[in-house]
């Protein structure tokens, strides 16, 4: 459930959708107001590889700075 940042409404439709490279855009329009948003949907396996990724990137920064791995 989407909730419209501008008046709280908990409907909205759906104007757009494209698949990017780990998660699905949604440009989406609220019923009562009007206001454009965007929305991300990220899968399970896409979270745990940018989780992953982040991870590694700061093990590598903490070896830079106090050495050893």
């Amino acid at each position: 459930m989407i909730i419209c940042p501008t008046c709280g409404h908990m409907q909205s439709t759906i104007k757009e959708t494209r698949k990017r490279n780990g998660y699905i855009e949604r440009r989406r329009t609220c019923d009562n107001c009007g206001h454009g948003m965007i929305t991300k949907e990220f899968s399970a396996s896409s979270i745990s590889k940018l989780l992953n990724e982040a991870q590694e990137k700061a093990l590598d920064v903490a070896v830079q700075l106090f050495g050893g791995r």
